[in-house]
């Protein structure tokens, strides 16, 4: 999975989420959507987690250069922002993020979410 987060609060909560909930997940981080690219052509992770206010290039931009790039074209992108607006959600919907999530995330619902998608068990009980 990739993170493309530049809020290091939220990055260091993604990374308690995984670690606590996902172990068997690698996260990749980027704090931009240069490097996040980058890293998805690299990588090709089976999930894509992205802000949409980043610096110097925001997410709906992100999205459009991920599925323009052959490469990374069918790596599901979801966005994760504090955004919140019904306008924001559609316009994301709109630009081809696979789902919106708002911030802050939940614990639980975040992590069934990742599980259902991924197809990975659910391990807790």
């Amino acid at each position: 999975m990739l993170y493309i987060e530049d809020d290091r609060a939220s990055m260091l909560l993604m990374r308690h989420i995984f670690r606590k909930k996902l172990p068997g997940l690698t996260l990749l981080e980027a704090g931009s959507v240069e490097e996040g690219i980058a890293l998805a052509q690299l990588h090709q992770p089976n999930l894509i987690l992205m802000d949409i206010q980043l610096p110097d290039m925001d997410g709906f931009e992100g999205i459009g250069s991920l599925r323009s790039d052959l490469k990374t074209a069918s790596i599901p992108v979801w966005a994760v922002s504090a955004s919140a607006l019904d306008d924001d959600v559609r316009r994301g919907l709109e630009a081809g993020f696979q789902q919106y999530l708002k911030k802050p995330l939940g614990m639980g619902p975040f992590v069934r979410q990742i599980k259902e998608s991924l197809d990975l068990p659910d391990c807790e009980k």
